[in-house]
């Protein structure tokens, strides 16, 4: 079961210096160019696309276009307002007309919108939320481009930037769709790919229950089985922050790595910059799972 009676469970009283330095999602904020260069992408997509079909942009579409940069040139705060309406009809009408190899920069400015707390709430609660889409359309398929690939990864972890954002996608029943795609890409050639696969899987470790839900167990096999194999420092710290935070106070999910003869101190780490914080994290994971 979950986390005991109301003595509340023997992890709260261990000290966990790694884990409890991390409380915030891990997210991916502006480069310094408030989104300008994916607008301007975009702008130039939309013109070849009505150029093809003989069309003028609509002025709906242009002016969308203008209110997204004047948007996202005020940085997220406590107080920010909500989008117009007009740019959540851009976005959603560029997902759903033109084909995903053409999806790199809505999904740069998505990526950016949902920092914003009025924007993940307003997809939050939305029927016609982007997120679960783009993970499914862009993660799981082998076509997609690398590139629209990984940008769908950043859309994926910031949905986390805000709590709600990201129990929709966790309790909406949408969680199996992140998971598999996620536990496949940690396990990618490309660097960024995995770190940001594993980013994500964090972020999600952290909304899920603390009980013996499929999604933990499917979660806790996955990650002990990508960390039984030689990967970078920083992917593999993010793994092992991802399972502590699993863990922590879930006595089933302990009980599970201890089945599976999971032992996080016999790891393989590489040497290096990350070596200190992976071997840190390795030995609170290994006490939780001895304090039950």
């Amino acid at each position: 079961g979950g986390g005991g009676g109301g003595g509340g469970h023997p992890h709260e009283g261990l000290e966990l210096p790694t884990l409890k330095a991390f409380t915030k999602p891990f997210v991916l904020t502006d480069a310094g160019d408030k989104g300008a260069k994916s607008i301007e992408h975009l702008r130039a997509l939309q013109q070849s696309h009505h150029a093809d079909s003989n069309t003028e942009p609509p002025q709906e579409e242009v002016d969308a276009l203008q209110e997204l940069t004047a948007y996202l040139a005020r940085p997220p705060a406590d107080d920010s307002p909500q989008l117009p309406r007009g740019s959540f009809r851009l976005i959603a009408r560029v997902l759903a007309q033109w084909p995903v190899k053409a999806w790199g920069p809505v999904l740069d400015i998505l990526r950016l919108l949902l920092l914003y707390a009025p924007v993940s709430r307003h997809y939050a609660k939305s029927a016609g939320n982007p997120v679960p889409v783009i993970i499914r359309r862009c993660l799981a398929k082998q076509d997609t481009p690398r590139i629209v690939q990984l940008r769908a990864l950043f859309v994926a972890s910031n949905v986390f930037a805000h709590t709600e954002g990201g129990v929709a996608v966790v309790r909406e029943g949408h969680g199996p769709s992140v998971l598999e795609p996620c536990l496949e890409l940690v396990g990618n050639g490309d660097l960024a790919t995995r770190m940001t696969a594993a980013a994500v899987l964090y972020n999600m470790a952290r909304l899920l229950p603390r009980s013996e839900d499929m999604e933990v167990i499917q979660l806790a096999s996955g990650l002990a089985h990508h960390l039984s194999e030689k990967t970078d420092g920083e992917t593999q710290f993010r793994l092992l922050l991802a399972l502590a935070q699993l863990v922590y106070c879930n006595s089933a999910a302990c009980s599970l790595l201890q089945s599976l003869a999971f032992d996080p101190e016999g790891i393989e780490v590489e040497g290096g910059a990350q070596e200190a914080k992976v071997r840190a994290i390795a030995k609170e994971l290994k006490h939780m799972m001895d304090t039950q």
